[in-house]
């Protein structure tokens, strides 16, 4: 045994030091596929229960929004951390002033949910389709730069 031990030292060595490696990954493998009660969000939404966003808000804020003669049509939607909203509007609005119909709507929010909210909005239109975004930490609404929709007309081959 001590020859064998002598003669092969280097290589029971390496071998422990394989075996030792592959328990580690096994171990941290095991861990990461099956831990228990992990939300896909991870920790993003630690304490989102202390803002809530309730139905008689999302209601109050579509009333009100609709209370402008250019809009059509208005939905909110909460997932995780970002509040969506779209807005349509009727062919009659220029594009601007879509974009202050939605940058007013923020007034409708509390500042505490604007600082924990990000919210993207998704403004359409005939003439116009635009994305925005707040983030909560920024006082801006940050604007796509699209232009307005020009339809083209077809051209015919008179011959």
């Amino acid at each position: 045994m001590k020859k064998l031990w002598n003669q092969n030292r280097v290589l029971f060595m390496l071998v422990m030091i394989l075996i030792i490696c592959f328990v580690a990954i096994l171990i941290v493998a095991l861990t990461f596929f099956y831990s228990k009660n992990v939300s896909s969000y991870g920790s993003r939404l630690d304490g989102i229960e202390n803002y809530p966003i309730k139905e008689k808000f999302k209601n109050s804020y579509k009333e009100t929004v609709l209370e402008n003669k250019n809009v059509k049509k208005v939905s909110i939607t909460v997932q995780g951390r970002i509040i969506y909203i779209n807005i349509k509007f009727d062919d009659s609005i220029e594009l601007e002033d879509a974009k202050t119909v939605a940058i007013k709507s923020l007034d409708l929010f509390d500042e505490k949910l604007l600082s924990y909210y990000d919210i993207e909005f998704n403004l359409a239109s005939n003439k116009f389709i635009i994305f925005g975004a707040k983030n909560a930490v920024i006082d801006h609404v940050s604007w796509n730069n699209n232009k307005e929709v020009v339809k083209e007309e077809e051209e015919t081959d008179e011959k």
